[in-house]
C-alpha cells in the first residue's frame, strides 16, 4: 500500500516539475523577442565582405536551420552560428 502511495507522490512531483518548465520557457522567449532582430538576408549582406567567397549563402542558411536558428535572429546569434559553421569573423 505504501509503495502505491509513494508512486503517486512521485508522479505528482514530476507533473509539477514539468509544468514549471513549460511555464518558464515562454518567459525566456519573450525576453529574446525584445532584442534587435534581423532577417538572414540582411545579416548576410552586412557580413558578406568578411565571409570568404566560396561559402555560399544557401549552404550557410541550411547549416543555420540545422542548428536551430530561424530566418529571423539577432546579429550576434547569426555570428555565433557562422562561427559554429567554421568561419570566424573579426
Amino acid at each position: 500500500m505504501k509503495k502505491k502511495n509513494l508512486m503517486k507522490q512521485i508522479k505528482e512531483m514530476e507533473d509539477k516539475a514539468r509544468q514549471d518548465v513549460v511555464v518558464a520557457a515562454p518567459a525566456q522567449k519573450a525576453e529574446k523577442e525584445d532584442s534587435n532582430k534581423v532577417d538572414l538576408d540582411s545579416w548576410f549582406f552586412l557580413r558578406s565582405k568578411q565571409i570568404p567567397g566560396h561559402h555560399m549563402k544557401e549552404i550557410i542558411e541550411a547549416d543555420f536551420r540545422g542548428r536551430g536558428l530561424s530566418g529571423f535572429e539577432t546579429i550576434e546569434d547569426f555570428d555565433k552560428g557562422l562561427e559554429s559553421y567554421g568561419v570566424k569573423i573579426k
